[in-house]
């Protein structure tokens, strides 16, 4: 009689443990993720920038890390192991003038007003993203918490290559002089004249 029912007792947990195998299978449960955030602000700044010109790049970044070990016992031998990453970086590049330093004196009497300290044409902000397409590591060269953050400053400094390799700056430039155009457009038709002081010249063309 114990023989006949332990056979029962096992059947019936054969079948239950399939059923609660089954039953986790299709049945996953709802997930939940615990979100905690700290936002701290360190420092306010007033800033006076000025965008004239905007790009978008999309650019494949490859990085390739060897990591060499070698083993003296019996006889020297080196072993390699590495670790590569494939990103797809999408990125908005801003380029203009920081208007911070520039200063404009009128003369009422004379009708005369004076612009310096003109600035060049820079890089403002790089708004990127990072999609990793290909991760590939080895057992003893894995990626860190580090090598994204590494990979992801990378990805940036690509798009700031770019950027300066293009014809932004270029661009930003003619934008900024069809803007002192205006200026002197409307000075003058006001019965003022605009005087531009800088290293290169020191009356805007005409």
């Amino acid at each position: 009689m114990r023989y006949i029912i332990g056979i029962i007792l096992f059947i019936l947990a054969i079948a239950l443990g399939g059923w609660l195998s089954y039953y986790f299978l299709n049945n996953p449960g709802k997930e939940v993720t615990n979100v905690e955030s700290s936002v701290l602000l360190e420092k306010v700044e007033k800033v006076c920038k000025l965008v004239t010109v905007e790009g978008n790049f999309v650019e494949l970044y490859d990085e390739e890390n060897i990591r060499n070990f070698t083993i003296y016992l019996p006889l020297p031998s080196t072993w390699s192991f590495s670790k590569e990453a494939t990103l797809e970086v999408r990125g908005k590049v801003l380029v203009g003038f920081d208007m911070e330093n520039i200063k404009i004196t009128a003369d009422s009497i004379n009708k005369v007003i004076r612009l310096s300290n003109l600035p060049a044409p820079e890089i403002l902000s790089i708004d990127h993203e990072v999609k990793y397409k290909d991760l590939e590591e080895s057992f003893f060269n894995a990626f860190t918490p580090d090598d994204y953050t590494r990979l992801n400053r990378n990805a940036k400094e690509v798009l700031r290559k770019k950027a300066e390799e293009s014809r932004l700056l270029e661009e930003a430039v003619q934008q900024g002089n069809q803007m002192l155009d205006v200026i002197r457009f409307m000075a003058e038709g006001s019965g003022w004249t605009v005087i531009l002081e800088s290293a290169e010249k020191e009356v805007l063309p005409n």
